[in-house]
């Protein structure tokens, strides 16, 4: 059985079935999933794992697919249950070692490289332990262990976009990024191509962890949607929308305005004894210019949360200034990763829509929405908001006519 701190009973009941049925040796089915660990263990070396099942091929692809979960309503449960059953099939590497001939990093490429789900051998070290792999930037995954010997059992067939970008050794990572992305490649594939050093210019390459890998490749496209987005039309009327998933909810404010975005996270307890009861909440804020500092409060929220927003303002062609809460409540019972966050705001922008004349109505109305969903007074965070202060200062040429 799984041993881990939560709030939640049932994933004590989590059984990770690799547990009883591997000793040192098996056969796994990658979806294709590799995984860089962020902790250097010396001289730049790091964990770099391969993810797998034991299910059949035909199934593994379900592992490592949080679109296909959340079209198909997984609830956490069903999430955490086919995650706890990854195994992490890894091996150590310097992060500079995708610049020379290593077998086992050329293997570990081409399989994130793949256009199927790839069926490996693989020897351990050791015997499994029970573990779950829990972060709030990365998917979680099941118990891992140092590999003797990986090998593939097929012929790899590669994605050929992506083997274009690998031997494109000219060809800079965030053009990378942006070429892949408009031939339909997910933000999420994205990041695991990053992390694993197959774009960007050969002496520049590297393994990139994958928690940070993350962040860049939101940061990345979204940097390119802002350039996009600021030679469009503010919008006519003032906007918001409100929706939840995973028990994410996002109160999500547009503002007829030149560009900037501002994110609240809040972690609401399931009774405030009063509404200007004061809870944990973390802010960061940029300009129209953008910011030069890493998003330090909200760190890899901040980015995902920004990108699904830029994809709507990118769909509209209009631009704005855009003010996000997101409050937590315990719904959310184990952190799913950043992707959590990325469709937690798109579906927002898709559920409850409103608009407004002016920006009184607006806020009077996020107030109410809060108020009677949480019984908690968002007048503290308004207060506080760089950008409603900088809205309420500036002056406008429309003012002298």
């Amino acid at each position: 059985m799984v041993m881990i701190k939560t709030k939640s009973p049932w994933i004590q009941d989590i059984k990770i079935k690799a547990i009883d049925l591997v000793d040192k040796e098996f056969i796994g089915n990658t979806p294709p999933t590799v995984f860089v660990g962020s902790k250097y263990i010396n001289d730049k070396k790091v964990n770099v794992g391969i993810l797998s099942p034991l299910d059949n091929k035909e199934e593994a692809w379900k592992y490592d697919n949080p679109y296909y979960w959340y079209k198909n309503d997984y609830s956490i449960k069903k999430v955490v249950e086919l995650r706890a059953n990854l195994i992490n099939a890894r091996k150590q590497a310097n992060i500079f070692d995708v610049r020379s001939n290593n077998k086992f990093l050329e293997l570990a490429q081409e399989i994130a490289m793949s256009s199927k789900t790839t069926s490996i051998e693989v020897e351990l070290k050791k015997k499994l332990r029970p573990k779950l792999s829990i972060d709030k930037v990365h998917l979680p995954f099941g118990p891992g262990g140092e590999a003797n010997k990986i090998e593939a059992i097929d012929n790899i067939k590669l994605e050929k976009k992506i083997e274009k970008v690998f031997y494109d050794t000219d060809l800079k990572a965030v053009d990378a990024i942006k070429f892949l992305k408009d031939k339909g490649l997910s933000e999420y594939q994205l990041s695991q191509l990053l992390s694993i050093g197959i774009m960007g210019i050969k002496r520049n390459r590297k393994l990139v962890p994958t928690r940070w890998s993350i962040t860049a490749t939101d940061d990345t496209i979204g940097k390119d949607c802002i350039k996009e987005i600021k030679n469009y039309n503010t919008i006519e009327n003032y906007k918001l929308y409100f929706g939840n998933y995973f028990g994410n909810y996002y109160l999500i404010l547009m503002f007829p305005d030149a560009w900037s975005y501002e994110l609240f996270e809040t972690a609401l307890p399931d009774n405030l004894t009063r509404p200007d009861e004061i809870v944990y909440t973390t802010t960061d804020y940029e300009n129209h210019y953008g910011r030069k500092d890493y998003a330090d409060n909200t760190v890899g929220g901040y980015y995902a949360a920004r990108l699904s927003l830029l994809e709507e303002l990118k769909n509209l062609k209009k631009q704005a200034s855009c003010l996000l809460l997101r409050y937590v409540t315990s719904e959310y019972s184990v952190p799913l990763g950043v992707f959590v966050v990325r469709q937690a705001v798109r579906k927002s922008l898709n559920s409850e829509k409103y608009e407004f004349a002016n920006k009184k109505e607006m806020l009077d109305f996020a107030k109410s929405i809060i108020m009677k969903r949480f019984n908690y007074n968002i007048d503290a965070q308004l207060k506080n908001s760089k950008m409603l202060d900088k809205l309420n200062k500036q002056i406008k040429l429309s003012n002298f006519f």
